[in-house]
């Protein structure tokens, strides 16, 4: 878990788990500093953990680091504010002082009461194994410990720790579950029941992690990450078993968004859905503003993205010009006779059937395009035939002099505009990276 010479930051809330994780990785020789975070829920008994926090961290001689935050001030679950308040002060802290493990004090208990919660919530094997010993730079060494075990170490060093009242308040679900329905479960059905429940959590886990590997060599050979999104091959995802889509959906996201915490079960189940026929152009929109979309035969996992910005902009002839919501530079020039053929990114036009000038633009719904080779017929017609996705389509740009299009961008020049034998003036268009 911890190399030699890495320096660990504890999450210290002063109760009996991490005051027994601080002073165990100190005495086996760790350097070891303490992050504690005071939410203020608890009013005086939150300021009176933070001022066992600060003596004991002077007593052990080990930096501490404390900070002030509010939560549940917002509507939703106030636990998982607080997590996502300690991730954030803990992350700051890592970027800040270089430390290189955060470890959290979770144990056995801890980790057989998520494993109810989580199974109670439907989960698969991914939630019912969460909280695992080691994940990145999160550390775990107490998991497999039990908090009766804890206690009576701390207890026979005479050391003191905080308890938290909230504890024993039985609104809390885990509160529930750990005084009442697991302890029932054991004296009813299985006095080994803890063991027994670890047991199993750690087959799960072995499992999962076999699983996680095959998803996530299967996703290298048929997904494909680009800047802004991740493209997998919707006709190899829709030839696999449900479990495996599951978890390459959730993996697919995992690796734009990072966090699922509030992806459910029926949004993987509406992402599978649209690997059915027909279901091109078809999109579900997940929590964090993350969508997954259906684009001919792939399936486009993203980030949300604004509507695009409607664009126009004059390009002298001979001229250049940069068009900023493309990030992309347009050039026009006098063709010569030995200027090569036409390109993706290139074509010649007669240059006695335009003005001194075009104009670029975006694509409008109803454009009507002729392109030389290609059938005629509006232009959306032509994107889809050339499996333009149709989230790139609002920002392709057109080329147009008067009210007819001249060009669109890596397609033949429009047929009224292409140069014949008797042409005496040929202009080039070029874009430039596109």
């Amino acid at each position: 878990m911890i190399a030699p010479g890495e320096r660990v930051l504890v999450g210290l809330s002063g109760g009996a788990d991490s005051v027994c994780l601080l002073i165990v990785l100190k005495e086996l020789g760790y350097e070891v500093a303490a992050a504690h975070l005071n939410h203020g829920l608890r009013a005086e008994e939150s300021d009176q953990d933070e001022r066992f926090v600060e003596r004991l961290c002077e007593q052990l001689q080990i930096p501490q680091h404390s900070t002030r935050v509010r939560i549940g001030d917002r509507p939703g679950n106030t636990e998982a504010e607080g997590r996502r308040a300690r991730r954030q002060f803990f992350a700051e802290l890592v970027a800040n002082h270089r430390y290189d493990r955060i470890a959290l004090a979770h144990n056995r208990d801890d980790r057989i009461e998520t494993f109810f919660l989580n199974l109670l919530r439907g989960s698969g094997s991914e939630g019912l194994t969460s909280m695992e010993p080691v994940t990145g730079n999160l550390i775990r060494p107490l998991i497999e410990i039990s908090r009766a075990d804890i206690e009576t170490y701390l207890r026979e060093k005479s050391q003191a720790w905080c308890t938290d009242s909230t504890n024993a308040d039985l609104r809390f679900a885990r509160n529930r579950l750990r005084l009442d329905v697991i302890p029932g479960l054991a004296a009813r059905y299985n006095t080994g029941l803890a063991e027994a429940l670890g047991r199993t959590v750690d087959i799960l886990h072995e499992e999962n992690l076999w699983m996680r590997e095959l998803a996530s060599s299967w996703l290298d050979r048929h997904g494909t990450k680009t800047e802004e999104s991740y493209v997998i091959d919707a006709e190899a995802l829709s030839g696999e078993p449900p479990a495996l889509q599951r978890r390459l959906i959730r993996l697919a996201l995992k690796r734009i968004a990072v966090n699922l915490e509030d992806v459910t079960f029926d949004h993987v189940e509406a992402a599978r859905e649209l690997l059915g026929p027909l279901r091109s152009g078809r999109l579900v929109e997940f929590p964090g503003d993350l969508t997954i979309s259906r684009s001919f035969g792939q399936l486009v996992v993203q980030k949300r993205t604004e509507t695009a910005e409607e664009f126009e902009y004059e390009l002298q002839i001979p001229g250049e010009i940069h068009i900023p919501e493309l990030n992309r530079s347009f050039r026009a020039r006098i063709a010569g006779e030995n200027d090569g053929k036409s390109s993706e990114d290139r074509v010649f036009v007669d240059g006695e059937n335009i003005g001194p000038y075009v104009r670029i633009r975006n694509w409008k719904p109803g454009d009507y395009y002729r392109p030389v080779g290609l059938p005629a017929g509006k232009l959306k017609k032509l994107f889809q035939r050339a499996r333009i996705p149709r989230s790139q389509r609002h920002r392709w740009p057109v080329f147009v002099a008067d009210s007819k299009i001249i060009w669109v961008a890596s397609f033949p020049v429009a047929r009224e505009f292409a140069p014949c034998g008797s042409s005496q003036k040929i202009v080039a268009f070029e874009a430039t990276s596109f």
